[in-house]
């Protein structure tokens, strides 16, 4: 059986799901949709060219027989086109964050409640080899009980989006949500916030850096990530418990390189080069390769919209902790 589907919304980070959706046998993407068309056509004649595309998400709805729909629009749409998709009667896929207030959020969730169709968000980063090996060893209890989680990224150029250099939130709401995803796959619901949020970056309105720790019981987890004006990017990933650890180095978006190290005691259990760029690639389709499973089957995802809701809590408490203490 073909899943039909469509995507709407064909800017930067398009051409990455469109990737993962062409690798997958039981998927057919027959439209494509963006505000400004010619983003759109420029898409279907790079990979789709017998795809039909459109100008607006309700056009696409109607005109077409749809078994899916992934919503790549900006942040502040996405509530209204989730619930077009969901009057359509079609499966909802809607990228990261699920909206760009706490407020829409818990309303779309309940504009969607009881829908029997699937509803996930598209949110990749846990979806990383690497990543979802430390998971399987954590799980496994080759760390022990971990005491410090640390991500880090920053990136030495402004947003890849020139939506996100006005938007009125920044760097910790369109990139640090990704990596607050990552901690909370490992350790579940922080019980407490502390962050400060700093604007060195001109050219955007909101934060362009952010350093905020969460606490667990047994757990330190910090996140430190910025968008610089200039200078060198770098990225890494810590792991340290009782009894072993990680230490990845390299870009936690798209790079050539990076080192992931595994150790237990005096033992190392890995110690692999790692392209970033085909990690990036590849946890693109893993996600798709799931929602396409539950479509199918109805086997359950992980990354429900409900599930990004608790990712956005847990973001936005950051937001208030940086401005209460």
């Amino acid at each position: 059986m073909k899943l039909r589907g469509g995507v709407f919304g064909c800017g930067m980070i398009s051409e990455f799901h469109l990737r993962g959706w062409q690798r997958i046998p039981e998927v057919e993407i027959v439209a494509l949709g963006n505000r400004t068309l010619s983003r759109a056509e420029a898409r279907r004649d790079e990979f789709l060219p017998a795809a039909r595309v459109y100008a607006d998400l309700d056009t696409m709805l109607r005109e077409e027989r749809l078994d899916f729909v992934d919503i790549l629009s900006v942040p502040w749409l996405h509530r209204e086109h989730c619930v077009q998709a969901k009057a359509a009667g079609v499966h909802v896929i809607c990228q990261k964050p699920l909206c760009d207030s706490l407020e829409d959020a818990r309303a779309l969730l309940q504009e969607m409640n009881g829908y029997p169709k699937l509803f996930a968000v598209h949110e990749n980063h846990p979806y990383r080899p690497w990543f979802q090996r430390v998971a399987g060893l954590l799980g496994q209890g080759l760390f022990g009980a971990p005491r410090l989680l640390r991500f880090s990224q920053y990136d030495a150029t402004e947003p890849p989006e020139a939506y996100k250099n006005e938007a009125q939130l920044g760097v910790l709401l369109e990139y640090g949500t990704h990596l607050v995803d990552m901690m909370m796959t490992l350790r579940g619901i922080p019980v407490r916030t502390y962050a400060r949020l700093h604007r060195f970056n001109p050219r955007m309105r909101g934060e362009s850096s952010a350093l905020v720790v969460y606490e667990y019981p047994e757990t330190t987890a910090v996140i430190d990530i910025g968008w610089k004006p200039g200078g060198l990017p770098y990225g890494s990933f810590i792991l340290e418990g009782d009894a072993g650890g990680v230490l990845y180095e390299g870009t936690m978006t798209r790079g050539v390189a990076s080192r992931f190290r595994v150790t237990q005691g005096d033992r190392v259990v890995a110690d692999e080069t790692r392209s970033p760029y085909d990690d990036y690639v590849e946890s693109f389709y893993r996600f798709e390769r799931e929602c396409t499973d539950a479509m199918l089957d109805g086997r359950p995802v992980r990354q429900t919209a409900a599930r990004n809701f608790q990712t956005l809590a847990a973001t936005f408490a950051a937001y208030a902790a940086a401005q209460e203490g």
